[in-house]
């Protein structure tokens, strides 16, 4: 298995248990100046707080597998802003999905949703 490239955008889509990543660079906003970048995804039944970390300018997001393992299964809304001091300003949105683990299942039920209604 090879390494995943880390990518300078938001991911649409995370699986359950698996390691996370991603840098943003915000120029009006860097890391390096004292801001700090963070993350809010939520749903009707859950929310999820990710911080990122500086690296040099840019803000670097690092999720472990142990963390996304307890996240969720769902379709989420996410923010990210950026604070500095009493300063606080948005500087994306989006939506995202949390696929579920297969790892983490005993079994998969492949059926559609009106086949399992028919049965």
């Amino acid at each position: 298995m090879g390494t995943m490239a880390i990518v300078n955008t938001e991911p649409t889509s995370i699986t359950a248990g698996d390691s996370v990543a991603w840098t943003r660079s915000l120029s009006d906003y860097p890391a390096s100046a004292g801001w700090s970048l963070s993350y809010t995804l939520i749903n009707a039944a859950a929310k999820i707080t990710i911080n990122a970390s500086a690296a040099g300018d840019d803000h670097a997001v690092s999720v472990s597998a142990a963390t996304s393992s307890v996240w969720t299964a769902g379709d989420y809304t996410w923010q990210g802003a950026v604070t500095k001091g009493s300063e606080r300003y948005t500087v994306g949105s989006g939506s995202l999905t949390i696929e579920k683990s297969f790892a983490a299942q005993t079994t998969l039920d492949t059926r559609s949703t009106a086949r399992t209604m028919l049965e």
